[in-house]
């Protein structure tokens, strides 16, 4: 199993994308705000993190800048409404390895 952390304040996508990932042999370890993923990540990196941009105690992209000044080799990836050319630069000089524009679909 691959350990996933999904940083995403919206509970709907958040069960809807572990649901999905759930099925193709990913733990998902889903949190609401930016001080709990910090704590679970400093007590067990994960094998990938899925971040939102909005969320309700800050930034997503702080958050990824403070994963880069600790973890440069984990895998980072964007889920955000935010499809701004200048969010998604930011994004990636900011340490993302990818950049998902929501909504997306997900393959049945």
């Amino acid at each position: 199993m691959i350990d996933v952390y999904y940083i995403e304040d919206d509970e709907n996508i958040a069960q809807t994308v572990k649901e999905y990932l759930g099925r193709n042999n990913c733990r998902v370890s889903v949190f609401g705000t930016i001080a709990d993923a910090k704590s679970a990540i400093i007590k067990k990196l994960p094998a990938i993190a899925l971040v939102d941009w909005n969320m309700p105690d800050g930034d997503g992209d702080r958050f990824c800048q403070w994963i880069r000044s600790r973890w440069v080799e984990l895998p980072l990836i964007f889920l955000t409404v935010r499809d701004d050319s200048q969010d998604i630069v930011t994004g990636f000089k900011n340490g993302a390895d990818d950049y998902v524009v929501k909504p997306f679909e997900l393959e049945v």
